[in-house]
């Protein structure tokens, strides 16, 4: 394939986009570090007195976690109505004042019955909720509640970010716009929040027509950390959404010797799979992720842990974090004025020529590289994608992951088949350290973490192929086989 056409104005764009992208590479090289041993595909784990605790509250057949973050306080459900004393009780021996952020991930009573109590005993910053109307006596209450109180009220929509604090990364992944009829489990709120190079997944009852949708999506998915949905029922947990999720911790929340047989045995087996080490609440009681933005750690109540151990925000902002996280990617502290300095060398730019608009030009990008190229490497593939390849074009893709400690500009880089032939160009995508970028056949919103080929036909050999990434000078940076030996 040819790389795409571009107009000069275009081609300018691209250019001053690399030059910040140089700017930015500089800054970041200079201070991002990874735990020493940790690599892609292994775990991220190591003792840490980190200043982001997410708590998975033993709240019986129901959910309600807990993030502290310094002095911002996120509460996702409060169990059933019967734990509500118990939540505030939890959340009181943590510590807490004030909830900055409270989300409703559907109607279920199971997930806000314990609001009411939350809700008279804590101050509340924000509410954000799936908005599906609902019947429910409970929801309407909880409604009701927040409508008295003046919280400001967000309904959530896939794609929207909310900002608490610089270091956190919180994005809304479910429900779309167009919500699955009005099934609340299906249109439950679903969250991806981030700190430095470790993310965790939250996703209410969200059961398997929006984790199929969810996977078609370019969103980025992946995460170390998942509260497993529904409970870990049968109709959720499938394992092409853990495909895209890889785990290394699942969080079952759900109560002894319940009656829905929860959690199922083919969630386990898929969970065990896919590599996941599997907590549940109703084993472990609370349990507790502590992470410093680089690494994380797990300690659950059962297990003698000391997981109701509280740190004042003083104490959380002295630990290991306070050194590292203002080298973390997510949130570099940038001066004010931003202290560029002069680049005399740079060489002055002609004017580009004007073109006949009947003449096609391919414009591909310069083979621009910053960082250390031996670190990007081909880190998994999908060649045979489930079901009908023609129809499911983004159920093949390939993963590019960065295991160094520097960013790397992988502008003009391709990648292709076996053959070589019509290769993939990638445009200006820094990759940072331990990130990865997937790359799928079809079509999508591109984003840092997915990229499309725009192909309207399958690349590659369900039979085996070999995926061939090479930088811009068309040197081979790294070659992966699948299948048969190609």
């Amino acid at each position: 394939m040819r790389p795409p056409e571009r107009s000069p104005a275009c081609t300018r764009a691209v250019a001053t986009a690399l030059v910040f992208l140089l700017l930015l590479s500089c800054a970041l090289s200079a201070g991002c570090t990874i735990p020493p041993g940790t690599a892609p595909g292994s775990p991220y784990r190591a003792d840490n007195n980190g200043k982001l605790s997410a708590y998975f509250l033993d709240v019986g057949q129901g959910d309600s976690e807990l993030l502290i973050f310094g002095n911002t306080t996120i509460l996702i459900d409060a169990g059933e109505t019967d734990m509500g004393d118990q939540v505030v009780v939890d959340l009181q021996r943590l510590g807490v004042t004030r909830i900055d952020l409270l989300v409703a991930t559907h109607s279920h009573s199971d997930h806000i019955g314990g609001m009411q109590k939350v809700l008279a005993a804590f101050p509340v910053g924000q509410v954000l909720d799936a908005g599906v109307p609902s019947s429910s006596p409970v929801y309407g209450h909880f409604l009701s509640e927040i409508d008295i109180k003046q919280i400001p009220y967000m309904v959530a929509e896939q794609g929207q970010t909310i900002d608490l604090d610089p270091s956190l990364r919180i994005l809304v992944l479910s429900p779309p716009k167009q919500h699955f009829s009005d099934d609340p489990n299906a249109n439950s709120v679903v969250l991806r929040i981030s700190y430095g190079a470790i993310n965790f997944l939250f996703t209410g009852d969200m059961g398997g027509e929006a984790e199929d949708a969810l996977v078609q999506t370019g969103y980025p998915l992946d995460a170390q950390v998942l509260k497993v949905g529904h409970h870990g029922s049968e109709y959720s947990t499938s394992k092409a959404f853990l495909a895209r999720v890889h785990p290394e911790v699942a969080v079952i929340e759900v109560g002894k010797d319940n009656p829905y047989g929860h959690p199922h045995q083919a969630t386990l087996r898929n969970l065990t799979d896919a590599g996941a080490t599997i907590y549940r609440t109703d084993l472990d009681g609370t349990i507790l992720v502590r992470s410093d933005g680089i690494s994380y750690s797990v300690t659950t109540e059962n297990s003698g842990g000391t997981v109701w151990a509280t740190m004042t925000p003083a104490q959380q902002a002295s630990g290991s974090v306070a050194a590292t996280i203002e080298t973390l990617p997510t949130a570099p502290v940038i001066p004010t004025p931003l202290p560029i300095p002069a680049v005399p060398s740079l060489p002055t730019v002609p004017p580009l020529p004007t073109i006949p608009s009947d003449i096609s030009v391919p414009v591909t990008l310069p083979p621009v590289q910053i960082g250390n190229a031996s670190s990007v490497f081909i880190s998994a593939t999908r060649f045979n994608a489930p079901g009908d390849d023609r129809g499911n074009l983004n159920g093949e893709w390939v993963r590019i992951t960065n295991r160094g400690d520097g960013a790397v500009l992988i502008a003009g880089w391709t990648l292709s088949d076996s053959t070589g032939s019509a290769p993939f160009v990638f445009p200006a995508v820094l990759l940072l350290p331990s990130t990865s970028v997937t790359v799928f056949t079809g079509s999508g919103a591109m984003n840092d973490t997915a990229l499309y080929m725009g192909r309207t036909a399958p690349v590659w050999n369900n039979s085996g192929d070999a995926a061939v990434l090479r930088d811009g000078a068309g040197k081979i940076i790294d070659r992966k086989t699948e299948g048969a030996t190609v």
